[in-house]
C-alpha cells in the first residue's frame, strides 16, 4: 500500500532532532512513496542546510516552502494539497518512528476499509534522562475512542495515518494553536468516521521542559474552551458532559506547570 507521509517543520526546530526523525520514517522496514515536507516559514541556516542535506539523502522528499509561518494546523492544510496519495500519515518533526510503524499500520488499514483514522501508543522520552521513557496509552476499539474523544484527545496526533479523503470531507485541519488534531478528531467522529488504535508503542515522542508549559495558561484555556463549544455544538457534549469537560479542561489548563506535569504523568495515563 503506498501512502504519504506528512511534517511541517518551522524555524525553532533543532537541525539534529529534524534528521533523526525524518531517518526513523524514511528508515522503515515499509517507507512512504513520498515525504511532503511543509517549511512554515523561513528557516534558519543551519536548518535549510539540514533540509537540503536530508533531500539529497532521500529523493522521496517533497519540500512545500511557504514565505512566512502560519502556523501548523495551516501548514498542514497547505501540505495535504500536496500529497498524492490517499493514505497520509503524520509524525512531528521531533519524534522517532520504530521500525515497523508503517508496516503495521498498512497492514491494518488494508484489511479494514472502515477505519477512517489509526493511531497507536507512544513512549514518551526526555532526552536529558535517558532510560526513563513512560507509556501512553490510548483506548482501542472505535466505541472506545468515540466515549473517550469527548473528554480527551483520543488519537496521539504523531502516531495517525488517516484517509485523506475524509479529513478533506469535513474541512481539513484548521488553525488551531495547540489543538489542531483534536479539533479535527471531533469533526470526524460528529460525522461518524471509524477509529482505532493500535494497542503498541509505534512512535517515541520527545518530551522537554517547555511541553507542559504550552499546554496551559489562559490563552489555552479560552481556546480550548471555544473547542469545547464548538464540540456542543456538534452533538458531542449534550448537557452534563459539556460542564464535565469544561471543568476538567479549566483544571488541566490552569495549574502550574509542574502539576500538570505531574497529572499528565501519572493521572491522564491510561
Amino acid at each position: 500500500m503506498e501512502f504519504s507521509l506528512l511534517m511541517s517543520v518551522y524555524g525553532r526546530e533543532k537541525p539534529k532532532y529534524l534528521k533523526e526523525a525524518i531517518a526513523s520514517a524514511m528508515d522503515q522496514t515499509l517507507p512512504p512513496k513520498e515525504l511532503v515536507l511543509v517549511g512554515d516559514g523561513p528557516l534558519p541556516l543551519p536548518l535549510a542546510k539540514a533540509v537540503e542535506e536530508l533531500r539529497g539523502r532521500y529523493p522521496a522528499i517533497r519540500f512545500v516552502p511557504l514565505a512566512e509561518n502560519v502556523g501548523l494546523g495551516r501548514a498542514l492544510a497547505i501540505g495535504l494539497k500536496h500529497c498524492s496519495h490517499d493514505i497520509v500519515a503524520r509524525m512531528d518533526t521531533d519524534d522517532i518512528c520504530l521500525p515497523r510503524r508503517f508496516e503495521l499500520q498498512m497492514a491494518y488499514l488494508a484489511d479494514h476499509p472502515e477505519c477512517s483514522v489509526l493511531g497507536s501508543w507512544i513512549e514518551e522520552f526526555d532526552p536529558a534522562q535517558p532510560g526513563r521513557g513512560r507509556l501512553k496509552k490510548m483506548p482501542e476499539t472505535a466505541e472506545e475512542i468515540a466515549a473517550y474523544g469527548k473528554f480527551r484527545n483520543p488519537v496521539n496526533h504523531m502516531t495517525a495515518v488517516f484517509r485523506r479523503e475524509r479529513v478533506e470531507a469535513v474541512g481539513s485541519y484548521r488553525h488551531d494553536p495547540l489543538l489542531e488534531d483534536y479539533d479535527l478528531w471531533l469533526r470526524m467522529l460528529a460525522a461518524g468516521e471509524k477509529f482505532y488504535n493500535l494497542p503498541r508503542v509505534l512512535v517515541r515522542m520527545r518530551v522537554e521542559g517547555s511541553t507542559y508549559e504550552r499546554r496551559g495558561g489562559i490563552q489555552y484555556f479560552r481556546r480550548y474552551l471555544k473547542l469545547r463549544r464548538e464540540e456542543r455544538e456538534l452533538g458531542l457534549l449534550p448537557g452534563s458532559d459539556y460542564i464535565k469537560a469544561v471543568l476538567g479542561t479549566a483544571l488541566m489548563t490552569l495549574v502550574p506547570s509542574g502539576l500538570r506535569r505531574l497529572i499528565y504523568q501519572r493521572g491522564l495515563r491510561r
